[in-house]
């Protein structure tokens, strides 16, 4: 398992999921597991993360700490697709109980859904449409699903060598 970079002389692990499951995301609960959330594109990374608002003559930058973009190869087979609109007809969902505001519920739909397939051991990620970006796509990889010998990986692109880091197998 890894542990989150400490001090100004460690190297940043951008691929660390223990953030998730200290304050609690969407779809992972406080205290729950690892989870590596990712954006199909940078406008709903930034997004998501409030760098950025959509107003209607296009996107508009917040004053906010700064940000990094860090793009992630990877091979992730066993994805529960929460785009596809017969998966959440099947689950008994829709695309609002998925999108919408969870962080003052008590059990989060999303949060229970995302324990359920956790606890399957057959799930190592969620694909899931952007709260902040309609049409966006993101995905919440569990890291310890990513397990050898499986071909399923995640890791930072990096030519240069400056932010190496993989996870999986």
């Amino acid at each position: 398992m890894m542990k989150p970079a400490g001090g100004r002389k460690s190297v940043p692990q951008p691929l660390w999921g223990g953030a998730a499951k200290i304050k609690g995301a969407r779809f992972t609960p406080v205290g729950g597991f690892d989870s590596v959330y990712l954006a199909w594109e940078p406008i709903t990374a930034l997004l998501e993360v409030q760098a950025l608002v959509l107003m209607p003559g296009g996107s508009v930058p917040l004053r906010t700490a700064p940000w990094a973009l860090v793009t992630v190869d990877g091979v992730v087979s066993q994805v529960l697709d929460l785009t596809d609109a017969l998966t959440l007809q099947t689950l008994g969902t829709n695309e609002q109980e998925m999108t919408g505001v969870w962080v003052k519920m008590k059990n989060p739909p999303t949060q229970e859904l995302a324990l359920a397939a956790y606890a399957s051991g057959r799930i190592a990620a969620i694909k899931y449409g952007s709260a902040k970006h309609p049409g966006g796509v993101n995905l919440v990889v569990f890291p310890d699903r990513l397990v050898a010998p499986s071909t399923d990986y995640l890791e930072v692109y990096d030519p240069h060598g400056s932010l190496p880091q993989r996870i999986g197998g």
